[in-house]
């Protein structure tokens, strides 16, 4: 049986893992058009900031510890230009500048996904530059050895945020340019006003309802970045508009894509095509909370996809449940997490809700170091179940305790049910009513007393 999958970091090698530890047996085929396999993208604004101290530790798995230790035939260098569904085909252009052809009985797709750059004049100026994955993280390393002293982000999403803190440890004078009235995606005033205060405290200017025009420069680098509140001087600009799927080789072929542009698959990463697949950046999960397909690119969501793919690839019957939106990123001290859904995609949704919020110590009131932990609670107003939440403090262990409300929003359980939770209690590490029951409480007692002058 001759296996193929189309991209080798995430999805691909997690696929390809799962067939070889399944079917010792079957030829495993990886084609990859950079020079990388299995690599921490997400690792790359620690690295820039100091805290990864090697750019090789971003690799996980190198190409040849997947061909020796088990047994994949990684081809690295090789772009697939198109695949041929009735025939059963990949055509690739090599490493060597020529084109090959290589048959399947079963073809995985993990093409990832490329930034999202738009064709703003002067984009291509040295200095402007985009960072998604190994390359781009080497590129923009050589740019900083360079010693530029101003740069502007592009974007404060979550990785907007994590570039600006890189590149002001790095010593430069950091602005941050966002088009929405809050970061994250327009994150309510709260969160927002949170991220603010923590970013000019370590220097960083954020401006919000900002949009960018286009780039100037001389002689071909760049001098200035264009708004359309003026003119920022800068060295340096990390465009961070979030990502696309690389789903144009699949819709070329015949595949049906969703109404997000990424390739459309079932709860078994199957394609609409017999024996294609399809895993990670450039396909759709499943939103347990909105019960429709959606775009959310995440590492563990390409991981998991990935490895449900391989299993039924190798003849297994293996499910990908769906996801639920989780993440969690740092800005300095602050910790900011969200599961689920907010109240705009609710109401564009049609969904009924209700919003609570409370602010609450991450440990014992008498224990040394107990920071408050603002957690926000999203829930429907007919049947109380969770829809989302956010939660944000100086405690690092603000971020994990959004696992436990992505466990909630998995298993659809209400505002009551979570507000009954027997979490663990001791003074180093929450108080006897954590900030999570404290916040479910909040919303079960406005509740009743709604119930009650009704």
């Amino acid at each position: 049986m001759k296996i193929v999958v189309i991209g080798g970091d995430a999805a691909g090698m997690s696929a390809a893992s799962q067939v070889k530890r399944r079917r010792k047996d079957w030829q495993v085929t990886v084609l990859e058009k950079g020079r990388f396999t299995s690599y921490a993208a997400c690792g790359i604004p620690y690295y820039l900031a100091g805290d990864v101290a090697d750019f090789d530790d971003l690799v996980v798995v190198t190409p040849d510890e997947f061909r020796s230790k088990r047994g994949i035939d990684v081809r690295m260098g090789w772009e697939a230009t198109s695949i041929d569904t009735r025939d059963r085909k990949v055509t690739a252009r090599t490493d060597t500048g020529s084109s090959d052809s290589l048959p399947y009985d079963r073809l995985l797709i993990a093409t990832g996904a490329s930034p999202i750059v738009p064709d703003w004049p002067g984009v291509d100026l040295a200095g402007v530059t985009a960072v998604r994955n190994l390359d781009d993280a080497e590129h923009l390393e050589r740019l900083l050895s360079a010693e530029p002293k101003r740069a502007v982000v592009v974007g404060a999403g979550y990785v907007g945020l994590e570039m600006a803190e890189a590149l002001a440890r790095r010593g430069l004078e950091v602005t941050v340019v966002e088009k929405l009235a809050g970061v994250m995606g327009g994150a309510e005033d709260t969160l927002t006003q949170m991220v603010l205060d923590e970013a000019e405290h370590h220097g960083i200017r954020i401006l919000l309802e900002t949009s960018v025009e286009g780039f100037q420069g001389t002689e071909g680098r760049l001098t200035t970045v264009q708004t359309d509140a003026g003119g920022l001087p800068a060295d340096l600009a990390v465009v961070s508009l979030g990502v696309r799927p690389n789903s144009a080789l699949a819709a070329k072929a015949g595949i049906a894509l969703g109404s997000f542009g990424a390739i459309h698959v079932d709860v078994g990463q199957r394609t609409d095509i017999e024996d294609v697949f399809a895993a990670g950046d450039c396909a759709e999960a499943n939103h347990l909370v909105l019960g429709r397909p959606v775009y959310i690119p995440l590492a563990l969501t390409a991981n998991r996809q990935g490895r449900v793919a391989g299993a039924n690839m190798a003849g297994g019957q293996e499910r990908f449940p769906g996801v639920v939106g989780s993440a969690v990123t740092r800005l300095f001290d602050l910790t900011i997490a969200r599961t689920g859904i907010d109240e705009a995609t609710a109401e564009r949704a049609g969904i009924p809700f209700k919003t609570v919020a409370t602010e609450a110590p991450s440990k014992a009131h008498y224990y040394p170091g107990h920071e408050p932990v603002w957690v926000k609670l999203v829930f429907r107003s007919d049947n109380h179940k969770l829809l989302g939440a956010w939660l944000v403090g100086r405690d690092p262990c603000a971020g994990k305790r959004a696992d436990v409300l992505a466990v909630a929003l998995s298993t659809g359980m209400s505002i009551e049910q979570i507000g009954d939770l027997d979490l663990t209690y001791a003074p180093p590490f929450a108080p006897v009513w954590d900030p999570i029951l404290q916040a479910a409480n909040k919303a079960r007692f406005q509740l009743a007393r709604e119930q009650n002058s009704g």
